[in-house]
């Protein structure tokens, strides 16, 4: 789906994206990556900065903006990831 998505974005375009991340979280969370019960009692899929970082390499975009995560009283994290095309 991202693939596809980055596919469709337009040269120079930006591609926005918040989700769910472990990045804060790792000490709470049994896993960084992939489908996990968050301390909210949420079941979600994360990602963390080295998965998004690598996507940014093989997508060939370049960070608009650092990534920027908000941590809601370690019961989950949500990241903001801008990328240019």
């Amino acid at each position: 789906m991202l693939e596809e998505m980055w596919r469709i974005l337009a040269p120079g375009g930006l591609f926005f994206a918040r989700l769910a991340t472990s990045i804060g979280l790792e000490r709470h969370l049994s896993s960084a990556t992939g489908r996990v019960r968050l301390p909210d009692g949420s079941e979600r899929y994360v990602v963390d900065e080295p998965t998004l970082l690598s996507w940014t390499s093989t997508l060939g975009g370049t960070l608009a903006d650092p990534l920027k995560t908000t941590n809601v009283q370690n019961m989950r994290c949500m990241t903001t990831w801008v990328l240019e095309k």
